[in-house]
């Protein structure tokens, strides 16, 4: 959380802490400042003190943090911008300057939004102006760790999120559930259904609830069985095929974001997907009824890979690098990113305990891109200080098939 910040950073030995945004909204500003702020330079001590260099366009946003604020003109930005040319040798000279200023020393943490290329000119630029600083290669890092974990008001904002989320997913079910039988596919009075227009119908929901969709999941079919294929806005709808409709919005003009997955398939399945979905789901209940404070993140993945294997299933476990089966970690923290700490899965070295004020995924799924089917159930969990768990996407996963109206 980041009240935590400052214990994190003493606990880490860094003496300092600088965010920059450069022309575009970054998760690591809003999360230090409380503030979209596009363009600026974020600094934190050791001992708490903080300042903001921000643009003057954005004089209003700063002074709503409530942190000590200059604008860049006070820094001789433009003459800065002159003498290098390359704004990140100007934005590393600024930061070393302004380190040297809140006599800031020793290791310090670097975040924002700079390409690859840009940010080793700044870091460098930044050792250049300062001989005091050198900078913090920390995994995990602090605002990482503190991210981990959310407080309440960023758990009710993810909750407004996932309402939005809940949403529209009644809405596409309640569409799905007035189509008509054409053929190989479905229409309605508009005509035929095609995945893009399912896809549009979940985006105009989240819209209208504060949402920015991006991009988003509606895949059909082989495209189901592979999990991060988006689907193919031209097909139609087909009758008896595995749907996979995975959203994950976050708040307009950024900020914390949802995640929800559901499958389902337009009149009667197969017997292949009724047994794959029901192994499922059976992972699924099985992983969320096992949630306990304090027990290793990476052993809800294992239980799962019991389960799958003991049912035939190649999991990344039993067949590393497989394609087919269980391909992908069991779930994922979300707040800011849509995937961040903690991870419910990776290797051996992820220690990480289930903790109060994490906001987690379980997500199991099955993929048989060969048999023209994959399946997911996803859902947000938050853990509460009390040692409960939460589910912030309750809806129900026991549905498989959706009749159409005629």
């Amino acid at each position: 959380m980041r009240k935590d910040l400052d214990r994190l950073m003493k606990d880490s030995g860094i003496a300092g802490m600088v965010v920059v945004a450069a022309d575009r909204y970054t998760p690591a500003m809003y999360y230090a400042t409380g503030q979209k702020i596009h363009v600026g330079v974020y600094f934190r001590s050791a001992d708490g003190r903080t300042h903001l260099i921000a643009d003057p366009m954005e004089r209003d946003q700063a002074e709503a943090t409530g942190i000590e604020y200059s604008g860049f003109p006070q820094h001789g930005w433009l003459q800065r911008l002159d003498k290098h040319v390359n704004p990140a040798l100007a934005y590393g000279e600024l930061i070393g300057e302004m380190l040297g200023q809140m006599g800031v020393k020793g290791n310090v943490a670097f975040f924002g939004d700079l390409g690859a290329s840009q940010g080793w000119e700044m870091l460098n630029a930044v050792t250049r102006s300062s001989s005091n600083v050198t900078i913090d290669t920390t995994y995990p890092d602090v605002l990482t760790a503190a991210r981990a974990t959310k407080d309440d008001a960023e758990i009710a904002t993810i909750q407004k999120a996932s309402n939005g989320v809940i949403a529209a997913w009644n809405a596409l079910v309640g569409k799905l559930g007035t189509l008509r039988r054409d053929g190989d596919g479905f229409r309605d009075e508009d005509g035929p259904v095609t995945i893009g227009r399912l896809r549009a119908l979940l985006h105009e929901v989240m819209l209208r609830h504060g949402l920015e969709a991006g991009e988003s999941i509606v895949s059909q079919g082989r495209d189901a069985g592979v999990p991060h294929n988006r689907g193919e806005d031209s097909e139609r709808l087909r009758p008896g095929t595995p749907v996979i409709v995975d959203i994950f919005p976050g708040e307009s003009g950024g900020g914390y974001y949802s995640d929800f997955t559901r499958t389902f398939c337009m009149g009667t399945a197969s017997d292949d997907l009724k047994k794959v979905y029901g192994d499922c789901k059976d992972a699924f209940e099985m992983a969320m009824g096992a949630l306990k404070v304090g027990e290793p993140c990476r052993s809800y993945q294992e239980k799962v890979c019991d389960l799958y294997e003991s049912r035939g299933h190649a999991t990344v476990r039993s067949h590393p690098g497989t394609q087919e089966g269980y391909v992908h970690g069991l779930g994922h923290g979300v707040g800011l990113s849509v995937h961040e700490a903690p991870r419910l899965g990776g290797p051996p070295s992820n220690t990480q305990t289930l903790t109060p004020g994490m906001v987690i995924t379980v997500e199991p799924g099955l993929y048989y891109p060969s048999r023209g089917l994959g399946v997911r159930i996803e859902d947000l969990v938050v853990v509460r200080p009390d040692g409960t768990f939460e589910n912030l996407t309750r809806a129900p996963y026991d549905r498989l098939e959706i009749e159409p109206a005629a």
